[in-house]
């Protein structure tokens, strides 16, 4: 089975990705909008409702519905009902056939075999009264009686108006409430007017009962609940019309996206391939001037190839520089096994056969000890033990264990409490190497100068001779393994490993060594510990 390229993978994944957010979104999207719709058709419905009460009263005891009461308006019908539930007047939608019991204030929606409609009743009480009657003769001109609405209810001060050859406004009071057939314990007089006609003076008596005086009337409201789902209809066949290529743009845009992150990965590993099978590890992958994710790939990518390529070249040097070292004791080996059972040679030459043997050997066992100790060093696979150290008394224990040759004085000046997080063994070794080092190299009568002391929080350990010295070229090799600069600081003994431990050793401490040399004069190889807080 072929595999799924991360191209394709990825253009998969955002494709569904964005297609999920897009119905997710619109899901909700329409599901508050519908909801909103919704309530919109209630209130719309509620309030259709509430405009036609006022269309509705009682004129001289007879129920009048005046014109202006919309029997159908914005989609909502209206009917009136009397008390009993007959119906009065107006209409309802056709397809609705169910006659729901009528309950004030009650807004519900119903099903009518396959629509769904929204209802609303409310019931009219008229206990809000009003006549108008003759100041002269003290007749009822007319009266009649509607709904009661909370700011119709507030009571003016009307001044008392007495008429002459007339009656008088507590007169007026009573002829209304007496043909309403109440009294004044059991309604509330609300106001007395005096309103100008051409032709006629009256007073004009407003009042209210607890008890109605006439029937009461409903008005019912109705309105399709399709109404509210049409825009939803629209909505939903718009977008199964415009999914697929919403899908199709996504696709395209995914695929757009992922080809552009996923070819700079695709140029590092072609350029990754060609560094490979070329064996060329001298080569690097270019970094664009980004800063991004891939640029630090890309940075990471040539930072190990040029550990490899160290490493490769320090492998091909190191083997070189092996052989070199052991190809000479071999030999001589050899050359005194052969000579020794070759049977021309008396005891004592096979006695000095078996001594330059020895000798060879030891030397090695040396060689192949440093270089353990190197690599262990630079690999960092030995079990160190670190411990807080006095390096003050270390540094002192190991000078006065050390013995110079060539009659070179040893000088030490060391700083008192100073403390290193280190491992003993490994901080011995290296100062030991730096002076054999010295005096390996120092002048006849010369000096060996030791200093340990506090710098700006770091810890500087320096060994400084009037040896040969070292050349300027030379310098930045001199730590090297298997290095001796023979020409220039005379033919000596050793493999040339002694600098490169010691600064593999520096640098596990957190350290590094610096070279300070002028060649015939002396050198001063100094340790420099950064200490952390």
């Amino acid at each position: 089975m072929k595999k799924i390229s991360f191209k394709t993978k990825t253009t998969v994944m955002i494709t569904l990705l964005v297609a999920a957010v897009c119905v997710l979104s619109v899901a909700c999207i329409v599901e508050m909008s519908r909801r909103t719709e919704s309530a919109e058709t209630r209130q719309s419905l509620v309030k259709a409702v509430e405009r036609n009460v006022d269309e509705i009263e009682y004129k001289n005891g007879i129920l009048e519905i005046e014109n202006d009461f919309a029997f159908y308006s914005g989609g909502v019908y209206c009917e009136v009902f009397d008390n009993d539930g007959k119906l009065i007047d107006g209409k309802m939608p056709y397809s609705f056939q169910t006659e729901p019991e009528l309950i004030n204030g009650r807004t519900e929606k119903l099903t009518d075999g396959e629509n769904e409609y929204y209802i609303y009743d409310t019931k009219l009480d008229f206990t809000k009264y009003e006549y108008e009657i003759d100041v002269h003769s003290g007749q009822i001109i007319k009266y009649g009686a509607d709904v009661a609405f909370a700011e119709s209810l507030e009571k003016a001060e009307y001044k008392f108006t007495k008429f002459q050859d007339g009656i008088d406004t507590e007169q007026a009071i009573d002829i209304a409430l007496s043909h309403a057939g109440v009294s004044r314990d059991n309604s509330s007089v609300i106001s007395v007017e005096l309103p100008g006609y051409e032709n006629i003076q009256v007073f004009k008596v407003e009042f209210t009962c607890e008890k109605p005086l006439y029937d009461s009337v409903w008005i019912r409201g109705t309105v399709p609940a399709d109404s509210a789902g049409g825009a939803f209809s629209a909505m939903f066949k718009a977008l199964i019309i415009f999914f697929p290529a919403l899908i199709l743009i996504a696709a395209l845009g995914a695929y757009i996206i992922s080809k552009r992150t996923i070819q700079p990965v695709e140029k590092i590993s072609k350029s990754a391939k060609n560094i490979s099978s070329g064996n060329d590890l001298s080569k690097r992958i270019e970094v664009n001037g980004n800063s991004d994710e891939i640029a630090t790939l890309a940075k990471t990518f040539n930072e190990m190839l040029e550990r490899l390529q160290l490493s490769f070249e320090n492998e091909k040097r190191f083997t070189s520089d092996a052989s070199h070292e052991l190809r000479t004791p071999l030999a001589v080996i050899k050359a005194e096994c052969e000579y020794a059972l070759s049977g021309n040679a008396d005891s004592e030459e096979k006695e000095e056969a078996f001594a330059s043997i020895n000798e060879q050997t030891e030397k090695m066992t040396a060689l192949v000890n440093a270089l353990l100790s190197l690599t262990r060093a630079e690999q960092g696979i030995s079990r160190f033990n670190f411990q807080n150290t006095d390096l003050s008394s270390l540094v002192k224990t190991v000078c006065d264990g050390f013995s110079t040759t060539k009659n070179i004085s040893l000088n030490v000046e060391i700083s008192d409490n100073i403390g290193l997080y280190c491992d003993e063994t490994l901080i011995k070794q290296l100062l030991l190497n730096l002076l054999s080092n010295a005096d390996k190299y120092g002048r006849e009568n010369g000096f060996i100068n030791v200093v340990l002391q506090n710098q700006n929080n770091d810890i500087i350990l320096s060994v400084e001779d009037n040896g040969a010295g070292i050349k300027e070229e030379d310098i930045p090799k001199i730590t090297g393994r298997f290095y001796r600069a023979d020409a220039s600081r005379g033919e000596t003994e050793g493999f040339g490993l002694g600098l490169s431990l010691a600064e593999n050793i520096a640098s596990l401490h957190n350290g590094k060594i610096l070279i300070e040399s002028e060649f015939g004069k002396g050198s001063k190889f100094t340790v420099k510990f950064f200490v952390k807080n």
